[in-house]
């Protein structure tokens, strides 16, 4: 199962607060690392997400009036699983 690195946990919320596209990375029981494209765009109240990982594109639209902790929780449980294939867990 594909899980988010110590590292990418830690930048997740500055991520999703900025604009832009960042590189996220991944990785599995083996210990290999999946490298992914999360790209974000602010409207209003609401930030996008879009995800390219392995092999899929998936977006998804979180409130922005978050506290960080909910916000980071929410988008690392959604990269997860489109990562990991869970697209209706996902959704």
């Amino acid at each position: 199962m594909n899980k988010l690195t110590a590292n990418s946990q830690r930048l997740l919320v500055h991520q999703i607060k900025s604009r832009g596209s960042f590189l996220v990375v991944l990785q599995q029981p083996n210990g290999e690392r999946v490298r992914a494209r999360l790209e974000t765009q602010h409207d209003g109240q609401r930030i996008s997400l879009t995800l390219r990982a392995c092999g899929t594109v998936n977006s998804t639209t979180l409130p922005l009036v978050q506290a960080d902790k909910t916000l980071k929780h929410r988008a690392q449980r959604w990269i997860e699983d489109c990562a990991n294939g869970r697209l209706e867990r996902a959704a």
